[in-house]
C-alpha cells in the first residue's frame, strides 16, 4: 500500500508539471499570436494608402494560403474540428510543424484584415503545445491527449481571459464527455496559462462595458433575443457551408483561394473598416454607442456573409470571435426593435446576452457560451439572463434542425 501511494503521488506530481508546462507554452505561443496579430493590422489599417490596402490584403490572404496548403493543409480554417478529430481518435495527428504554420498564416491573414478570428488557431497552437510536452515528456495514447486537450483549453483562457471558459469548452465541445483525470491537468494548465496572459498583457475583460449593467433583464426579451438568435445562427452556418462548397468548385489551386477573400475584402473594408479581423475593435465602438442604428444593421449582414466567405476560402483563421461579434451586433438591433415595440430594454445588456446566444446557437455549446461572456465581459451579476438567452438559443437551434458547426465541419 505505501508503495502505491508513494506511486500516484509521484504520478500526480509529474502530472502537474506536464500541465504547467503545457499551460506556459500554450500561453506564451497565445500571447505572441495576440499581439503579432494586434501589431499587423494596426500597422496595416493605420500606415497603408487606402488605394493599396486592397493589394496588401489580398497579399495577406495569398501567403497565408501558401504557407497552408504548401506545408501544413491541416492547419487550414478554424484549426479546432482537426484538433476534436485528434481527440476522437479518428487517426489525425498534430504535428509539430503545425505550429510555425498556423502561427505565421494567421498573422498573415487575420493582420490583414481577413474577417477571421484568432480563436481557431489559438487552439490548435495550444494542441501543438500539449503535443510538443508530449513528446518531451515520451508521452503516448491517451496521456498524450490529455495535453492535448489541456493545451486547446489553455488557448481559450489564454486567448480570452477565460480560464473556466477554457475548461468548459474542452469538456463541452473537444471531448464531449466528464472525466476527473482529464480535468484535473485542463485546470491547472488552463490557469497557468491564463496567469502568464494576464502577467504580460494584464489583467483586464476582452470587451469594455461603458455602463455598470444591473440584472434588470426583462425575460421575455431574453426569449425572444434567444429565439432570434437561433434563426440567424442556424442560417449562418448555412451560409458558411455554402462558402465552402462554392470554393471547392472554384477551379484554381487551393493556395491561392484566400487570396480572393483577401482582395473581396480590401475592397469592402475601405468603406466599412470595422468588418475586417476578428470584430472585438467593432464590438467596443457598438457598446460606446458610436454608431447609428442603419450603420449596425449594414455592418452585421457585410459581417455575416463576409465571415463564412472568408472562412470557406481555407484561409488560417476561426469563426468563435466573428459570432461574437454577430451576437453583439444581433443584440444591439432587437433591443431597437423591442423598444420600438415598446419592449423597453437595455441596448448594452442585449448586445452582451446577444454574444452568449448567438454563439450557443451556432455552435450549439451553451455552457462554453455563458462562461465566456461574462468572463469576457466581467458582467456576473448577468449569469441568469445569460443563462436563459443562451439555453432558449441552443433549443431552438435544436429544433431548427442545427447540429453543432464543429461536429458538422469535420465531415467537409
Amino acid at each position: 500500500m505505501r508503495i502505491r501511494y508513494i506511486i500516484n503521488e509521484i504520478t500526480r506530481a509529474g502530472i502537474i508539471v506536464q500541465a504547467i508546462l503545457v499551460g506556459l507554452l500554450a500561453g506564451l505561443l497565445v500571447v505572441a499570436f495576440r499581439v503579432a496579430i494586434g501589431e499587423v493590422f494596426n500597422f496595416v489599417t493605420t500606415s497603408s494608402n487606402i488605394y493599396v490596402f486592397p493589394l496588401i490584403s489580398t497579399l495577406g490572404g495569398l501567403i497565408s494560403g501558401i504557407l497552408v496548403w504548401k506545408f501544413a493543409p491541416e492547419t487550414k480554417g478554424s484549426g479546432i474540428p482537426y484538433i476534436k478529430a485528434v481527440l476522437s481518435g479518428m487517426g489525425k495527428k498534430v504535428r509539430i510543424r503545425s505550429i510555425f504554420v498556423k502561427f505565421f498564416a494567421g498573422v498573415a491573414g487575420i493582420g490583414t484584415g481577413l474577417s477571421l478570428g484568432r480563436e481557431g488557431p489559438s487552439v490548435q497552437l495550444g494542441a501543438g503545445a500539449g503535443e510538443v510536452i508530449g513528446k518531451l515528456f515520451k508521452m503516448k495514447g491517451a496521456n498524450k491527449d490529455k495535453l492535448i486537450a489541456a493545451g486547446a483549453g489553455s488557448a481559450i483562457a489564454a486567448t480570452f481571459n477565460a480560464p473556466i471558459a477554457g475548461t468548459i469548452f474542452v469538456i463541452e465541445e473537444l471531448v464531449h464527455k466528464f472525466s476527473s483525470t482529464l480535468l484535473f491537468p485542463v485546470l491547472i494548465a488552463t490557469v497557468s496559462a491564463d496567469t502568464l496572459s494576464r502577467c504580460l498583457l494584464g489583467n483586464k475583460s476582452c470587451f469594455i462595458i461603458p455602463e455598470n449593467l444591473v440584472e434588470t433583464a426583462n425575460y421575455p426579451a431574453c426569449i425572444i433575443l434567444g429565439i432570434i438568435a437561433a434563426v440567424f445562427g442556424v442560417l449562418f452556418a448555412k451560409v458558411i457551408f455554402f462558402n465552402n462548397d462554392l470554393f471547392k468548385k472554384i477551379n484554381l489551386p487551393n493556395y491561392v483561394k484566400p487570396a480572393i477573400a483577401g482582395l473581396l475584402v480590401g475592397l469592402i473594408g475601405l468603406a466599412f473598416p470595422l468588418v475586417l479581423g476578428s470584430g472585438n475593435i467593432a464590438v467596443d465602438v457598438l457598446l460606446a454607442h458610436k454608431l447609428q442604428f442603419s450603420v449596425i444593421a449594414l455592418i452585421f449582414l457585410i459581417k455575416f456573409f463576409l465571415t463564412p466567405f472568408c472562412f470557406g476560402s481555407g484561409a488560417a483563421g476561426g469563426i468563435f470571435l466573428p459570432t461574437l461579434m454577430l451576437g453583439a451586433f444581433l443584440g444591439y438591433l432587437t433591443a431597437g426593435v423591442l423598444n420600438f415595440c415598446g419592449l423597453e430594454v437595455n441596448f448594452i445588456l442585449m448586445s452582451v446576452l446577444g454574444m452568449g446566444a448567438f454563439l450557443s446557437a451556432v455552435a450549439r455549446t451553451p455552457l462554453t457560451a455563458t462562461v465566456m461572456v461574462f468572463e469576457m465581459t466581467g458582467m456576473y451579476n448577468l449569469i441568469l439572463p445569460i443563462m436563459l438567452s443562451c439555453a432558449i438559443a441552443d433549443l431552438a437551434s435544436e429544433r431548427l434542425g442545427h447540429k453543432p458547426i464543429y461536429s458538422m465541419l469535420l465531415k467537409v
